[in-house]
C-alpha cells in the first residue's frame, strides 16, 4: 500500500498508480468547457459584453470494460473541478469574442493511494460569427460557425512524491489544440431549439502525449417558462442529449491502450435572469450509454453552475 511503504517504495508505487490511471481515466475535460452560452447560436449585441464564472464538475468510478462493467480492484473515483472566468465582447452583432481562463483540481482516490494535482488549466480563446439569420412573427433561426484555440498554458509538472504526474492527472496539456464548431437554434415563442457540432483537434504535447481529436453532437429544447414584462424576471428550462466520440491518445507517436470512447448524456439545466443583464445556470449530465475502449473509469455525473453578468 502507498500509504504504509517507504517512501522510496511509495514513489515506485506513485508511479505505477499514476501511470495505470491515466489510460483507466478518459482524457481531460477540454478548457472550452465554461461561460454562458458560449457555443448558443446566437451572439452578443453590438459592443455588449459578459463576464461570468463557472464552476463544473466531473466525478467517474466505476470500471467498465467496452460498454460492461466489471469490478475494480484498486476501487477507482476520479474527480475533475474546473473554475473557468470567462469574457465574451460583441464587436459587431454578428461576431463575438470570447476567453476562457480555467483552474483546474484533479482528485484520484483509490484503494492502493491518492493522487491530486491542481493549477491553471489550458486557456481557450475562440470568435462566433453569426453567418445567418432570419426573423418572422415570434420566430428567429440563427446559424454560427466558430473556430478556437486552446493554448498551452496550463501546468503539466505536478508531482507526487518527487514523481511527475502522467499526462492526463496534469491541469494543463502542453499542446496547441484548436477547435471549430458549427451551431444552430430557432426560436419560436417561448420555445427554442439548440444544435450543436463541435469538433477538436489534439496535438501533442508535455511528455510526448496526445489526447484523441473529440467530436460532440448535442440537440437540445430550451422552454421559458417565467415570462414577465421587461425587465421583469425570466426563466427557462432545457432538456437536451449529447453524444460525445474520442479518438485514441498516442504517446511517442504509438496508440495508447485503454484510450477512446463513445458517451452519450441526458442535459438538463435551468437559467433564470432575475434582470436583463444578470445570467444564472444550471446544469446536470447523466450518462445513458458508454462504451469505452479497453477498460476505462465510466461518468457518473457532471454539474455545471455559472453566473454572468451583461453590460
Amino acid at each position: 500500500m502507498i500509504t504504509s511503504n517507504p517512501r522510496s517504495i511509495r514513489s515506485a508505487g506513485t508511479l505505477g498508480l499514476g501511470l495505470a490511471l491515466a489510460w483507466a481515466t478518459p482524457s481531460r475535460a477540454t478548457a472550452q468547457e465554461g461561460g454562458i452560452e458560449v457555443f448558443a447560436a446566437a451572439t452578443l449585441f453590438e459592443q455588449g459584453t459578459r463576464v461570468s464564472l463557472s464552476h463544473i464538475y466531473k466525478r467517474r468510478s466505476g470500471l467498465f470494460r467496452g460498454s460492461d462493467e466489471v469490478p475494480d480492484p484498486l476501487d477507482r473515483t476520479s474527480v475533475e473541478q474546473r473554475f473557468v472566468a470567462a469574457v465574451d465582447h460583441g464587436f459587431r452583432p454578428d461576431l463575438t469574442v470570447s476567453a476562457l481562463i480555467p483552474f483546474v483540481s484533479k482528485d484520484l482516490d483509490t484503494d492502493a493511494g491518492d493522487l491530486d494535482s491542481s493549477g491553471l488549466g489550458d486557456v481557450a480563446v475562440l470568435a462566433k460569427f453569426r453567418a445567418y439569420k432570419v426573423d418572422w412573427t415570434r420566430s428567429s433561426l440563427n446559424v454560427s460557425v466558430i473556430g478556437g484555440l486552446e493554448t498551452p498554458t496550463g501546468d503539466t509538472v505536478d508531482r507526487e512524491d518527487g514523481v511527475r504526474l502522467a499526462p492526463g492527472l496534469q491541469p494543463g496539456s502542453g499542446s496547441w489544440d484548436p477547435f471549430t464548431a458549427l451551431s444552430m437554434n430557432l426560436n419560436q415563442g417561448r420555445f427554442r431549439l439548440d444544435a450543436l457540432a463541435l469538433y477538436k483537434f489534439n496535438t501533442e504535447g508535455a511528455q510526448d502525449f496526445e489526447a484523441g481529436d473529440f467530436l460532440s453532437l448535442e440537440l437540445g429544447g430550451t422552454y421559458r417558462f417565467l415570462h414577465t414584462k421587461y425587465p421583469g424576471p425570466t426563466a427557462n428550462a432545457r432538456l437536451g442529449l449529447q453524444w460525445r466520440h474520442e479518438g485514441k491518445a498516442k504517446q511517442d507517436g504509438a496508440t495508447v491502450p485503454d484510450t477512446g470512447l463513445d458517451e452519450l448524456t441526458i442535459r438538463t439545466g435551468l437559467t433564470w435572469h432575475p434582470a436583463p443583464n444578470l445570467d444564472l445556470t444550471l446544469s446536470v449530465d447523466v450518462p445513458v450509454h458508454q462504451d469505452y475502449e479497453g477498460t476505462q473509469l465510466g461518468l457518473d455525473l457532471r454539474t455545471f453552475i455559472a453566473i454572468g453578468f451583461r453590460f
